[in-house]
């Protein structure tokens, strides 16, 4: 019952699916259950959603961890947890169109996920001279700014997906002064590490692969 709940207010946080506030009439209807079973499990929408963000954001977080912890390059890192990102919303759209739905980024603070995924990696980054920027919450707003954009536009469909992740990558991190040879290395660094591990990650779909093709 509570994961016919969860994945009622997944789907209903769909884009284009129902008005911006989700309310519990909503969710019991697609669930099929009675408002005293929602209770049961949950006191409200909001709590619906902390809890699939909180899982999300956590699941992000283990397998960035897993992949690109041991790695030294920071800009791998740094480039590595932005197409992390990007990657999971083309393979799996429903939390692509999540997401984008909710203020993911609040959750991601929270949990001090873009601090892990990309803010350490940055500062070592300019520490080694690699990148520009005074302001290191700058620079990060500028990397969530993009992945939020690019996560609604692969949700609906571009016609070569990692073109357009590489392009935004590069446009991205030579704007934090970043030499464009530099960052081209550290995607195709990424991409083979993500290739690598494709079957360890449960989001990753075969048929779209390395986001190569889609």
């Amino acid at each position: 019952m509570r994961q016919r709940l969860l994945e009622a207010v997944l789907e209903l946080y769909q884009p284009g699916h129902t008005p911006q506030h989700v309310l519990i009439d909503d969710v019991i209807k697609l669930a099929n259950v009675s408002r005293g079973s929602f209770y049961k499990y949950f006191d409200s929408v909001d709590a619906v959603v902390a809890e699939l963000a909180e899982a999300m954001t956590l699941g992000m977080i283990n397998d960035y961890l897993r992949l690109f912890e041991g790695i030294s390059d920071p800009l791998v890192r740094a480039v590595g947890g932005a197409m992390m990102v990007m990657l999971r919303a083309l393979h799996d759209p429903r939390w692509g169109g999540f997401t984008c739905r909710i203020d993911f980024v609040d959750y991601f603070a929270r949990e001090r996920a873009f601090d892990v995924m990309v803010r350490d990696a940055l500062e070592v980054a300019r520490a080694q001279g690699r990148i520009m920027f005074t302001s290191v919450d700058v620079a990060v707003d500028l990397i969530v700014g993009m992945t939020i954009e690019a996560r609604r536009r692969l949700v609906r469909g571009v016609g070569d997906p990692h073109a357009y992740m590489v392009e935004m990558l590069q446009c991205t991190f030579c704007g934090l002064a970043a030499a464009r040879d530099d960052v081209v290395l550290a995607c195709k660094q990424v991409r083979l590490r993500l290739s690598q591990e494709a079957t360890t990650l449960e989001w990753w779909t075969n048929s779209i692969g390395d986001g190569g093709s889609a």
